[in-house]
């Protein structure tokens, strides 16, 4: 029932106080009035449904007047029901002839179908989801202000980009992983070039796949995440296998992160096997450096000494043949012990 209802047409008779033998009856000027005051009833239902939303709504007729504004379309467009009810709506928002929402409410009656999208509203620089459903009368508009959402969208996804741009321009390998299958959720260019596998193959493994059998039990003792928190950083070296079965010293480092609204780990792994071979290489040689001079410190002087000896006694003592001989024998023999020891001094060398 409309706003312009003659609500005096119900008009209600009673008889006079009822006796025993008289009872209560009435009538309300026909039984026309039921189906009004039904159609009324319901409009009151309708209404309070419409106000209590908490979407935004209006409805216009054919020729775009407005016959409906809620008071979540006043709060959210700030309008209120006085300056819009009852006037074209493009009247009231000029601005907006020509818009995305001005073009699907055209297609939505000349197609007699609904439609649902989202428009940017410059003048209150505020984002809208809406939808549009015609019928013979008219259309009938439901939106709601989603400005704060494509607001959070628009930084995840520029948190997104750099992520991936920060991801696949590290030189190290890099990859995420679920922290419940250990599957492989993503991979840098590094990875794929370091491990020699393909990035659909390493989305089809796990971590597991990566480490020797042997390591397994290390792997998993490793990402024991805090359970409480679940947030940890991890890190140490640890044998990985690459796809040629080439085992290599890799030093990682992980920390516990969300994925895709999933709990998962990021990890850089740095070869460190040349460097292990270059250190050890270093220690080996600095092992006979240590060995070399203990020799020289020690073994040398021995002979050395013995020779020195030898050679004052030749000087100074008046000695017969025979014992001359002798001595000349003892420095030779001692000559040949230095010459030895200079021998493996050299080798050790090599």
């Amino acid at each position: 029932m409309t706003e312009d209802a003659d609500i005096g047409a119900i008009v209600c008779h009673v008889q006079e106080m009822p006796t025993e033998n008289s009872p209560v009856w009435g009538a309300a000027g026909g039984a026309e009035w039921k189906p009004e005051l039904r159609a009324r009833r319901s409009l009151e239902e309708v209404n309070e449904i419409l106000e209590s939303i908490g979407d935004g709504f209006f409805a216009l007729d054919q020729n775009w007047t407005v016959t409906y504004w809620n008071n979540m379309a006043e709060t959210v467009l700030g309008k209120p029901k006085e300056q819009v009810w009852g006037q074209n709506l493009w009247e009231v928002f000029p601005e907006s002839v020509g818009s995305q929402s001005y073009m699907k409410y055209y297609q939505a009656f000349t197609e007699n179908q609904s439609v649902h999208f989202e428009d940017f509203y410059p003048p209150l620089q505020k984002w809208y989801e809406i939808s549009a459903y015609p019928s013979p009368k008219g259309l009938s508009v439901y939106f709601r202000d989603i400005t704060e959402r494509k607001r959070l969208n628009s930084a995840l996804e520029e948190s997104k980009k750099n992520y991936i741009s920060l991801f696949e321009s590290c030189p190290l390998p890099m990859w995420v992983f679920d922290l419940e299958t250990l599957r492989f959720l993503d991979v840098n260019q590094a990875a794929i070039d370091h491990y020699q596998y393909t990035k659909e193959e390493f989305l089809a493994m796990s971590v597991r796949d990566i480490r020797p059998y042997e390591e397994i039990p290390i792997l998993e003792a490793a990402l024991s995440f805090n359970p409480v928190t679940r947030r940890g950083e991890k890190k140490g070296i640890f044998r990985h296998r690459k796809k040629n079965g080439e085992i290599v010293q890799t030093d990682i480092q992980t920390n516990l992160i969300q994925y895709e609204g999933r709990p998962a780990v990021v990890t850089i792994a740095n070869d460190m096997t040349e460097r292990f071979a270059y250190v050890q290489a270093i220690e080996h040689q600095n092992a006979k450096l240590r060995e070399i001079a203990f020799m020289q410190s020690h073994v040398v002087r021995a002979p050395l000494a013995r020779i020195m000896g030898i050679v004052s006694m030749l000087q100074d003592l008046d000695l017969r043949e025979d014992e001359r001989q002798q001595l000349l024998d003892f420095l030779e023999i001692s000559a040949n012990e230095m010459d030895g020891i200079v021998k493996q001094i050299s080798d050790k060398t090599i």
